[in-house]
């Protein structure tokens, strides 16, 4: 067993044992599938509901306990139902996060690059067959592995390469992030990518396979701007922001919006932090922005999600929809351009969802398509598990007829 007091296991860390041992626990502490999402049966809340029962009713009671447990600080939850009315709620401690309330929301970036992706490529300026070798300059050298990779491959998380990269540096940042809050992909810049890239070899294998990369996104990030010239933030405001007028949703922040940004702190991690302490967000930098370095709001992201359902009334709407068909299916959840999804047979609902940890923050985005349903939930702790969002989805997805 691991001893309690952390400056031992600080210690302990400094050896070869200690750094297997740590690294173990880490990777096993929410790691091990990315996010969690808890689900309760949805059948007494379905009855609820459609008996009469209120939405604030049942918002209140997944979120609620949460506060009072101390499990997180603040919350804002924003849901959209099929009339396209979108409802706002707040809960924790003053002051209460509002609507317009910046959060950082991590790997629901990846929603948007991909999102790009697909619209670059319906634009002729990228296509999914395009390699890591066809777009990359002839003096930058990955290995032939990692050179055959396509767009398509990492935008829908089956290249193969790993979450993070496997090694004792990166091993070194995750003991950082654990007794201090630091970003433990702070050390991956563009040039330690590549050199990573020179020598990585990845695995074949006979059909796609599933396997969450955050470093593929920061690989995609750095494609997309060798491909059309042009930084990502500046595509992603010009592609997607200012075309759903999202004045929120940045990889950077004015002094204005700073000022606008919620507080994060300690939840599940860092391990060996008081929970509920203030701790510092997370600069992302030029590689890892692509997988994780976004800011927004509710009321940002609750009209992204309009705009993916068709509610909104824009062009980008039916371009967008593009995004949700499956690319990849597994035993477990099936695959798209962005997006992971989940099928329960209750109701038959089906989610579209992306769950983001970052710093002091927790992110859910998840809407049922078909139902027209979506919900949205920041949080300001660094929390593996959902315990709102998939169970909102699923009630009112169930609870609703699908439309005609």
């Amino acid at each position: 067993m691991l001893p309690r007091n952390p400056m031992k296991i600080w210690n302990l860390a400094l050896t070869g044992t200690g750094a297997l041992l740590l690294g173990l626990m880490v990777l096993t502490d929410g790691c091990k599938g990315y996010t969690n999402r808890l689900v309760l049966d949805p059948v007494p809340a379905v009855a609820r509901l459609r008996a009469g029962g209120t939405l604030q009713a049942e918002v209140d009671c997944l979120a609620q306990p949460l506060v009072t447990n101390r499990e997180v600080f603040n919350l804002a939850v924003g849901v959209l139902t099929p009339d396209g009315v979108i409802h706002n709620f707040s809960y924790g401690r003053e002051p209460l996060p509002q609507p317009d309330t910046i959060f950082q929301i991590g790997s629901v970036t990846k929603v948007f690059v991909a999102s790009l992706v697909a619209l670059l490529v319906q634009d002729g300026q990228l296509r999914y067959e395009d390699t890591v070798r066809d777009i990359l300059p002839p003096d930058l050298k990955v290995s032939d592995s990692v050179g055959r990779l396509t767009i398509h491959q990492l935008v829908t998380h089956a290249s193969g390469l790993p979450r993070q990269p496997n090694n004792r540096r990166q091993m070194h940042y995750f003991w950082k992030f654990v007794f201090a809050g630091r970003n433990p992909y702070e050390f991956i810049n563009r040039r330690y990518l590549f050199s990573y890239l020179r020598h990585y070899r990845v695995k074949p294998t006979p059909e796609p396979v599933y396997s969450y990369s955050s470093l593929g996104f920061g690989l995609l990030g750095q494609l997309i701007e060798m491909k059309t010239g042009r930084p990502l933030p500046d595509l992603v405001e010009e592609k997607i922001c200012r075309p759903l007028n999202l004045q929120d949703t940045h990889f950077f922040l004015t002094e204005a919006e700073q000022k606008r940004l919620a507080t994060g702190h300690v939840g599940d991690q860092p391990k060996f932090l008081l929970r509920n302490r203030p701790i510092a967000g997370w600069d992302q930098g030029e590689v890892m922005r692509a997988s994780g370095g976004m800011y927004s709001t509710v009321n940002d992201l609750m009209t992204f999600a309009k705009s993916n359902l068709g509610l909104l009334g824009q062009p980008l709407d039916a371009r967008l929809a593009v995004t949700h068909e499956a690319q990849i299916k597994t035993p477990r959840e099936d695959v798209t351009i962005g997006w992971v999804v989940n099928h329960f047979a209750t109701g038959d609902t089906t989610i579209h969802y992306m769950n983001g940890v970052l710093a002091g923050y927790s992110t859910y985005l998840g809407m049922d398509v078909r139902k027209r349903v979506a919900v949205v939930v920041l949080t300001s702790n660094f929390n593996w598990t959902d315990k709102i969002g998939h169970n909102l989805v699923l009630r009112l997805g169930a609870a609703t007829d699908a439309p005609r």
